[in-house]
C-alpha cells in the first residue's frame, strides 16, 4: 500500500488546504497505478508541477508530480553498491513500470511539466533510470519573486528551508523532511505555471526534450551533470574562521576581511553566521547572522537583533550552509539547459565531438584555421621542455590533447607561456588559455608578463577580479 503523508504549503500565503503526497514505490507502481492515473485524468492538457529528489552521490532516487492537491512520489529502490557509496538502480527490473512513467508522465501528449532546475532532473532520469522526458519547462527561466510576492506574502525562511537541499539521506527523520520538501517543490512549481502574471512568460521558454538528442551526447551531458552535483555535494556546509574585522557602530553591522581569496565570506540565501562575541570582562556569547554583502576581500555581516558591539571584540565567525553557485557555476547550468531545449547543438562543436565523443561523424573535419602547422624549425629557445612545446603546436588529428603533469614548481606555466609565444611567432592567434581556477589563470597571466606578452585579455569572475585587484591586478597589464 501507498504511504500517505497529509502535509501543508509552508512558502506563501495561500489557502491550498490540506496537501496528500503518496509515496509508491516503483515496483508496485502498476500495481498501486490508480492514485497516479486519477492525477492524470483530471489534469489532461494541463500542466503537472515535477521535482526531483536525489542521493547525495547524485542518482534520482525520487521523482514528484504534482497538482493542486494532491503529490504522487516515485520512489526508486536503490542500494549502495561500491566503496563511494553511489546508488545503483537496474534498468531493466521494472520495465513496465518506466513504460508507464514514459508514456503517461514523461511524454505525455498534452500538457507540460513545470519544474525548478529542470536540467539536473532530466538527465538524472537518463543516467539513473535510462529514461527520457519531453514537454518540460524550467520554471527558473523566467520565474520573477515579485509576479508571487504582489499576490500574496511569501515566507522567505520557509522558501530558503525547502529549496535548501535536494538530496534524500536514508536517515529516517532526514528522510521524511526530504520528502516533504520535495513534495513542496512540486506543488510551488505546479502553482507557479496556474499564474496569470506568468502565462506569458512560460510560453516563451523553450521545452525540454531529451529524446531529441543522441545517446552519446545525452550521456556525456548527464555524466557530467552528476560529476558536478558530486563536487557541490563535497563543499563544506560550515566553516569556522578567525577576520580582521571592524565594527561599523552606526549601522551596527561587521565588516570582515579575508587575506586568502580561498577564505573570503561569499553570500548564500540558504547561509547562516554565528558569531563569537567577546567583552573586556571575560566573558562571551554568540549572536546569529547572515552574510548581507560580500565585495572582494571584504564581506558585511549583520546580527538578528539589536545589540549593540561599543566595547566588545569579534571572536571567530562561522559560516553553516553552502554559499550561492558561483558566477561559472551558473554559467554552465545555462549552457546545459540551452542543449536540453535545442537552441545548442553539441555536434556542430569539433572540439566536443572529437574529444568527448568515442565516435565522430565520419565526415568530421577540423575547422581549416585549427590545422596550421607551426614551423618546426623555430621550436621555441626559451623553454627546456622543447618536445613538450612542439607537441603542443601540432594541429593533426593524432596530436590534437597533450597531457602536462608535474607537481608545482616543476615549470609547467613556464611550458604553457613558451607555447604562448611560439604560437604568436608562427602567426596563430585566438588562443584562450583555460584553467580549472581563477587563481590558475592568475598565475598564467603573470608567467605571460614575465615573457613580455602583455597584448591579452584576463577573464575570470567578478568577485576574484575584486578581491585580486586589492592586491595585486593593478601590476598587469589590463
Amino acid at each position: 500500500m501507498p504511504t500517505v503523508t497529509k502535509l501543508y504549503q509552508t512558502a506563501m500565503q495561500v489557502d491550498s488546504g490540506q496537501l496528500l503526497a503518496h509515496i509508491i514505490s516503483e515496483s508496485n507502481l502498476i500495481e498501486e497505478q490508480h492514485q497516479l492515473r486519477s492525477l492524470l485524468e483530471r489534469n489532461e492538457g494541463r500542466p503537472l508541477g515535477l521535482a526531483g529528489g536525489f542521493a547525495p552521490t547524485g542518482e534520482l532516487v525520487m521523482l514528484a508530480i504534482a497538482d493542486k492537491s494532491t503529490i504522487v512520489i516515485i520512489k526508486f529502490e536503490s542500494k549502495k553498491s561500491n566503496k563511494h557509496h553511489e546508488h545503483t538502480i537496474s534498468p531493466a527490473s521494472n520495465t513496465a513500470a518506466r513504460v508507464f512513467l514514459t508514456q503517461n508522465v514523461l511524454r505525455r501528449t498534452t500538457g507540460f511539466l513545470y519544474a525548478f532546475d529542470i536540467a539536473p532532473i532530466a538527465l538524472a532520469l537518463s543516467q539513473t533510470l535510462d529514461l527520457r522526458i519531453a514537454n518540460a519547462i524550467d520554471v527558473q527561466c523566467e520565474y520573477r519573486k515579485h509576479a508571487v510576492g504582489d499576490l500574496h506574502d511569501l515566507y522567505d525562511e520557509n522558501i530558503n528551508e525547502v529549496f535548501r537541499d535536494i538530496t534524500i539521506v536514508d536517515h529516517p527523520v532526514a528522510a521524511k523532511n526530504g520528502t516533504t520538501s520535495l513534495a513542496q517543490r512540486a506543488w510551488i512549481a505546479h502553482y507557479l505555471s496556474q499564474l496569470s502574471t506568468m502565462e506569458d512568460r512560460f510560453a516563451r521558454v523553450p521545452p525540454v526534450d531529451t529524446f531529441r538528442l543522441s545517446d552519446e551526447a545525452l550521456g556525456f551531458l548527464a555524466k557530467s551533470s552528476k560529476d558536478s552535483f558530486q563536487l557541490e555535494q563535497k563543499k563544506p556546509t560550515e566553516v569556522t574562521r578567525h577576520f580582521a574585522t571592524s565594527v561599523d557602530h552606526q549601522n551596527n553591522r561587521i565588516n570582515a576581511q579575508v587575506d586568502r581569496y580561498l577564505s573570503r565570506i561569499r553570500t548564500g540565501q540558504h547561509q547562516r553566521a554565528f558569531i563569537d562575541i567577546g567583552e573586556h570582562a571575560g566573558w562571551g556569547f554568540t549572536v546569529d547572522g547572515q552574510v548581507v554583502k560580500s565585495q572582494g576581500c571584504i564581506a558585511e555581516l549583520a546580527t538578528n537583533n539589536i545589540l549593540s558591539f561599543v566595547g566588545k571584540t569579534i571572536g571567530s565567525i562561522k559560516i553553516v550552509g553552502r554559499g550561492d553557485p558561483t558566477q561559472a557555476e551558473v554559467q554552465r547550468a545555462q549552457k546545459v539547459l540551452e542543449i536540453l531545449q535545442g537552441l545548442i547543438n553539441l555536434h556542430n562543436n569539433p572540439w566536443v565531438q572529437l574529444i568527448f565523443f568515442s565516435s565522430p561523424k565520419s565526415n568530421f573535419q577540423w575547422p581549416s584555421a585549427w590545422t596550421e602547422e607551426a614551423n618546426d624549425a623555430d621550436v621555441v629557445k626559451y623553454c627546456a621542455d622543447r618536445v613538450t612545446v612542439k607537441q603542443m603546436l601540432r594541429q593533426s588529428n593524432d596530436g590534437r590533447l597533450t597531457v602536462i603533469q608535474g607537481p608545482p614548481g616543476t615549470g609547467k606555466t613556464t611550458v604553457i607561456a613558451s607555447f604562448v609565444q611560439m604560437a604568436l611567432d608562427n602567426g596563430l592567434s585566438g588562443i584562450w588559455l583555460i584553467a580549472q581556477s581563477n587563481v590558475a589563470v592568475k598565475n598564467i597571466a603573470e608567467k605571460l608578463t614575465d615573457f613580455g606578452l602583455t597584448n591579452w585579455k584576463l577573464l575570470v569572475s567578478k568577485d576574484f577580479f575584486e578581491y585580486w585587484s586589492v592586491f595585486s591586478l593593478m601590476a598587469l597589464p589590463l
